[in-house]
C-alpha cells in the first residue's frame, strides 16, 4: 500500500517534532514547558528536569519514550529509577495509558511487565537500580536513557548509565536533594546539561486558575501549601516552585 502524501508528510514531521507526535499520534495536550523539554530531548545529549509535585514529569517522560522508538529505528529506551514501584507503577503505567488510548496505531507489542517491543533491536524496557547488573549490556545507535526520581539516584548508578554511551539521557526529579548527580546537573555540572525547572505556576491548572487537567497540581493545592508552610519556607519552594532549597 502506498502511503498518502499527507501521511508521509506527517511521518516526516513526527521524526523531527516530538510535540507533533504527542498531539497527533497520542492525542495528548502538552503545555509549553513540556513541549520545550521534548524538543530538547531531540537535540541535546543531556536533559535534566527539576519540577514541583504534580507537574507531569513522568507523564511526559513516558510519552517521549514512545516518540523515541517511533522516530528512531533501530532505537532503544531504558527507563530506570531507584525503585521498581516508581518505574513500573508510575512511569510505565503512563506509557501503557498513552499506548492504549492513542488514536494512532503505534505498532509493536506492549507487555504487562515494563516492556514494549517492536523487535530485538527496537524496544522500551524498565527496571530499578537496586540491582546494579541491570545497568549493563544495552547498546544501540539510538539509545535514550530516562531516569525517573533522579534526585534519589546514587552516583554509582548514574555513572553506570553513562557507560552505556546513550545518544541522549533524560533525568526528571524533584528538588528534594542537595547532593548527588541530579543536583549537580543543575549546579556545578550545569554546563553539561540542558536544564529545565517547572513551577506549579507553569502548569495548566494554575495558568487557567481552575482545574482543567485533573491529577495535576491545582490552585487549591498551592493555596493549602502556602497557608501550611509559608511561601518562604524550603518545603513550599521545593514542592510548589520546583526550586532546590536547603
Amino acid at each position: 500500500m502506498v502511503m498518502a502524501p499527507e501521511l508521509m508528510d506527517l511521518a516526516r514531521e513526527i521524526q523531527t517534532s516530538p510535540s507533533t507526535f504527542l498531539t497527533e499520534a497520542l492525542g495528548a495536550q502538552p503545555y509549553q514547558k513540556q513541549i520545550d523539554i521534548a524538543d530538547a530531548v531531540r537535540t541535546s545529549r543531556r536533559v535534566s528536569v527539576v519540577g514541583c509535585n504534580g507537574s507531569g514529569k513522568d507523564w511526559l517522560a513516558a510519552r517521549i519514550a514512545l516518540w523515541w522508538v517511533t522516530a528512531h529505528y533501530p532505537g532503544k529506551v531504558v527507563i530506570t529509577g531507584p525503585t521498581y514501584r516508581q518505574v513500573d507503577d508510575v512511569c510505565f503505567n503512563e506509557l501503557r495509558a498513552a499506548y492504549r488510548h492513542a488514536p494512532a496505531a503505534l505498532g509493536g507489542r506492549l507487555f504487562e511487565s515494563p516492556r514494549w517491543e517492536l523487535d530485538e533491536s527496537t524496544f522500551i524496557t524498565g527496571f530499578s537500580t537496586d540491582r546494579p547488573w541491570n545497568l549493563q549490556g544495552f547498546h544501540s545507535p539510538h539509545l535514550l536513557v530516562i531516569v525517573t526520581e533522579a534526585h534519589a539516584m546514587e552516583e554509582e548508578s548514574v555513572n553506570a548509565l553513562y557507560r552505556l554511551n546513550p545518544q541522549t539521557i533524560l533525568m526528571v526529579g524533584n528538588p528534594f536533594a542537595t547532593v548527588g548527580p541530579f543536583y549537580a546537573s543543575h549546579h556545578e555540572n550545569r554546563g553539561l546539561w540542558d536544564t529545565f525547572q517547572i513551577s506549579a505556576f507553569d502548569t495548566p491548572n494554575m495558568q487557567a486558575g481552575r482545574v482543567i487537567r485533573p491529577g495535576m497540581v491545582a490552585p487549591a493545592d498551592v493555596a493549602d501549601r502556602a497557608a501550611e508552610w509559608g511561601e518562604d519556607s524550603p518545603m513550599y519552594r521545593a514542592s510548589i516552585l520546583g526550586e532546590f532549597a536547603e
